[in-house]
């Protein structure tokens, strides 16, 4: 098919509201756009660098800084409390803020900061929406699409994907002498995101399961040249640099890293094809792939759903 074009192919989008870490494109269409950031002032800058870049959108309250602090699980559960107290309807839910490879941490919850960053918490903020975005699904007109940006590097997690309790997920997958080699740093973020894979093919079941309409649906950027792979590739000295700057030479841009998820979320294509692309993972504009064994695997899916439900109850429940 022709490439996705953002400033071309997006419909009109007005009325519509959506929730991202970068909304250029979707406001300029006519979406109301919820930025989520941690930080208010990075966030914005960023608006304001939009509503420069589009006049139109000043004084139009067009692009919202929505506060997400995806490193504690309480931070994703009242990002999507506040959401819930401003809108009554959500059509875009785009989850592409990520943690990569990088030293061993784990955030105040107890958890590897990657695994609670790139899953547990995004799914604490989608689960407390998930009635609203089922609600708006079934509203006339309506066309509900939640991207989940994952990558090819998911294929390097540790087989059956060692996150079905807390003590694995705090697993450093790597000897206790080296826990931050590259090796290991590649296998916890290669392991965060197959469980953003398994969501988003679980989420589509529920969604079905409530005869909601909605879509769930992934997205490989590809190899992208944005600021946080290049502070991140590798973290070894020479090695890191040199990886970094073979991404900086031959990734594709910021932009065209974000077309992909833009097709996902608004293209016509996918309207009019919703079958072929309930729980797709699309790569390349809008052709459609297959991941890993792991990642193509219905019982795993399900049981990290259940798993991931106890594990955030669990710490939830400790802040109430």
């Amino acid at each position: 098919m022709p490439k996705f074009d953002p400033l071309r192919d997006i419909p009109s989008l007005a009325g519509k509201v959506a929730i991202v870490t970068g909304g250029k494109y979707l406001a300029n269409h006519g979406a109301k756009v919820y930025l989520a950031a941690r930080s208010g002032d990075a966030a914005k800058q960023a608006i304001s660098r939009m509503e420069t870049d589009n006049p139109k959108l000043q004084g139009q309250n067009r692009i919202v800084f929505l506060r997400l602090d995806l490193g504690t699980l309480k931070g994703a559960q009242q990002a999507a409390e506040q959401f819930l107290g401003l809108e009554s309807r959500i059509d875009i839910l785009i989850h592409n803020a990520a943690l990569m490879s990088h030293e061993y941490a784990q955030t105040t919850d107890g958890i590897e900061d990657g695994f609670a960053v790139n899953h547990l918490a995004p799914f604490v903020f989608t689960q407390r929406l998930l009635p609203l975005l089922v609600s708006t699904s079934k509203e006339n007109d309506s066309d509900v699409r939640v991207v989940t940006i994952a990558s090819a590097v998911h294929s390097m997690a540790p087989s059956g994907g060692k996150f079905k309790s807390l003590e694995e997920i705090n697993d450093r997958l790597g000897p206790v002498s080296s826990p931050n080699g590259i090796k290991s740093r590649y296998a916890r973020y290669a392991r965060s995101k197959l469980a953003n894979i398994l969501f988003s093919k679980e989420l589509q079941k529920h969604f079905v399961a409530a005869s909601s309409p909605a879509l769930s649906m992934l997205v490989d950027p590809g190899g992208v040249a944005t600021e946080t792979v290049l502070t991140s590739s590798g973290g070894v000295p020479l090695v890191g640099w040199l990886l970094g700057f073979a991404i900086s030479r031959l990734a594709r841009s910021p932009l065209d890293g974000a077309t992909t998820a833009l097709f996902a979320a608004t293209s016509l294509d996918v309207a009019q094809k919703r079958a072929e692309f309930k729980g797709a993972f699309v790569a390349d504009f809008g052709v459609i792939k297959r991941g890993s064994r792991d990642a193509e695997n219905p019982e795993l899916a399900e049981a990290l759903w259940t798993a991931t439900e106890g594990i955030t109850a669990d710490i939830l429940s400790q802040h109430n």
